[in-house]
């Protein structure tokens, strides 16, 4: 199953990387637009393909219709009960129809959010900006031996290191050095493992957190390979700054963006492509 996590967040990171290379330059919000346009195409095809479109079009043609009579009949307190129940009974029938679809649909956009993640949820540290870099081990008797970050160009240690065994966990403030990729190697004992360093320069794929925790966390943090599970770290978490999306001057955050974004595309395509939601 590992090894299959692998080969998914290697191919899907590829593809990303193509689908929103045409927008380096540009603010996040327009390769978010495009992913979310794209998005939203796709789950409505989806859509069309695994659930029944002729009942969902039958329970809908009904549900108006006696919405039409609720309005014409307001005044029939009988007749607005009857149309009343009738639609709550046609609104379960059309939630059933739709609910395997929407799980069927969960997959794909769980996968899209976690691209979306890795590229809009967190940005570069600036040159000279402080961060903390922690490291977390698999037994807190491993906090006992010797433990540090080798130089790099890329940054500087400014705090020795701070162990807390009861998270198993050790801590150094680090200051962002020049513009570039870097590799940050980690020595604890006779183990040494790398951890992507980034600086300066706009959106771009940054991954926070490079873990050998399971493969829950290695999908949801596809950014690095995952650590082998014979070390003794592991994890190495970097705490970057948040990515600010703006939208006419609000900052909103990418989660909200592709949701809104991939639900009207839907909608406005539902009558091209023939789809009934």
């Amino acid at each position: 199953m590992s090894g299959l996590v692998k080969i998914l967040d290697i191919v899907l990171t590829g593809l990303f990387d193509v689908l929103v290379w045409p927008f380096k330059s540009l603010a996040p919000i327009w390769p978010i637009l495009f992913i979310s346009f794209v998005a939203g195409i796709v789950m409505l095809w989806i859509f069309g393909k695994v659930s029944n479109q002729d009942a969902i079009k039958r329970i809908r043609d009904r549900i108006r219709g006696n919405l039409i009579g609720v309005r014409l009949f307001q005044d029939d307190i009988g007749v607005l009960l009857r149309l009343q129940g009738t639609i709550l009974i046609d609104t379960l029938r059309y939630m059933k129809h739709s609910l395997v679809p929407m799980l069927i649909m969960i997959v794909p956009v769980l996968l899209i959010m976690i691209q979306l993640n890795l590229r809009f949820s967190v940005r570069p540290l600036a040159p000279g900006e402080t961060t903390v870099l922690k490291v977390r081990v698999r037994d807190a008797s491993a906090l006992r031996k010797g433990i540090a970050l080798d130089a790099s160009p890329g940054f500087t240690v400014e705090t020795p290191p701070v162990r807390i065994p009861s998270e198993r966990e050790v801590a150094w403030r680090i200051r962002a050095g020049k513009a570039g990729r870097y590799a940050v190697k980690v020595r604890l004992g006779d183990e040494v493992v790398e951890k992507e360093l980034v600086v300066g320069g706009g959106w771009t794929s940054v991954s926070p957190l490079r873990t050998g925790g399971g493969i829950t966390q290695n999908l949801l943090y596809p950014g690095e390979k995952p650590l082998l599970s014979s070390l003794m770290i592991e994890s190495v978490t970097v705490n970057y700054p948040d990515l600010d999306v703006t939208v006419f001057g609000f900052v909103i955050h990418w989660l909200v963006l592709f949701f809104v974004l991939s639900i009207a595309f839907g909608f406005a395509f539902k009558g091209v492509l023939g789809v009934e939601v």
